[in-house]
């Protein structure tokens, strides 16, 4: 068994690097130098705990995303040794940093959360989209979140039930927060066909806001109740919450631009989403916290352009 998750392991590794590659050198460099800053920043005894939920959150994404369940089955592989492995070994340079730091509950933080995520043994995939909701209420033109909030129902129940049920510990509310806004996120790698930008009758700018405003306004109402628990029960504790909520609505903005920047109908772009993804961690290091609304006015004007261009 561990052979094989070695052998799993160098092919994520692959696929990782393939998809860094499409990213193109400006982005790989920008991504590298925001990286590479954010973990030396995080380096410290009373954050280093934040690191080791992102480094937790990347896994889940990952693990519950993924499209090896019938390999692993015929295989005899899908157990969760075999993912406990498999998540150890692709984290081993953070279990090793962690491992001879002074403060260990960010070593605790890896190490259960990595065995938590193996107990998982089937991806959340369409095949359960049957027994959600189909969520008509929302506007017919924020479609991303009626397909996305299905796809997602699980991950956004689960973020509710963990500070619901331990209540006591305020940063889960900040971290369920943080959840919810990278899966928001995601919903935005699916590219409408032209029929749908079509059938609105508008320009290229109305069209930009509209879905800039959907996707702040629905993600506000998505946190809208954490926050205000948070608040209720932690006031002297509401600064990450609130960083973390107004960074997102930022971000959430940065993630419609960048899709409608390389807009490419009926299409998808899920190696794009990780600019947005690693930008929801801007509120750990505030000098970051610029970073996103300079990155949305740059990929909304390209944005705008690249639907001219492609509503003729």
């Amino acid at each position: 068994m561990l052979k094989a998750a070695i052998l799993f392991s160098r092919i994520h590794l692959h696929r990782y690097l393939r998809i860094i590659n499409q990213l193109g050198i400006f982005r790989v460099v920008f991504l590298a130098g925001i990286v590479i800053y954010g973990l030396k920043a995080t380096l410290k005894p009373e954050i280093l705990h934040w690191q080791a939920v992102a480094v937790v959150l990347f896994i889940a994404q990952s693990h519950f995303k993924r499209k090896d369940y019938i390999l692993l089955n015929n295989l005899g592989l899908n157990k969760p040794g075999f993912f406990f492995l498999l998540h150890l070994i692709l984290l081993s340079p953070f279990i090793l940093l962690y491992t001879f730091w002074p403060d260990y509950s960010a070593l605790l933080i890896l190490v259960t959360g990595c065995g938590l995520i193996s107990l998982f043994l089937k991806p959340f995939g369409p095949a359960r989209k049957f027994t959600l909701p189909a969520f008509r209420f929302l506007p017919a033109d924020s479609w991303e979140w009626r397909v996305g909030l299905r796809r997602s129902l699980p991950v956004i129940v689960i973020a509710y039930a963990i500070p619901a049920i331990f209540f006591r510990f305020d940063y889960l509310f900040a971290a369920s927060m943080l959840v919810l806004s990278i899966t928001a996120n995601s919903f935005q790698q699916h590219h409408e066909p032209l029929s749908m930008f079509e059938a609105l009758k508008t320009n290229p700018a109305a069209y930009l806001a509209r879905k800039i405003l959907l996707q702040c306004s629905l993600f506000v109402i998505l946190v809208a109740p954490l926050m205000l628990a948070s608040l209720f029960l932690f006031p002297e504790g509401i600064r990450p919450v609130f960083l973390i909520f107004f960074n997102g609505i930022v971000v959430q903005a940065l993630a419609v631009s960048l899709k409608y920047a390389g807009f490419s109908p009926g299409d998808s772009s899920p190696y794009l989403m990780a600019i947005p993804v690693s930008m929801n961690f801007a509120f750990i290091i505030p000098a970051l916290l610029p970073v996103p609304v300079v990155m949305t006015l740059i990929f909304g004007r390209r944005a705008l352009t690249q639907l001219k261009i492609v509503a003729g």
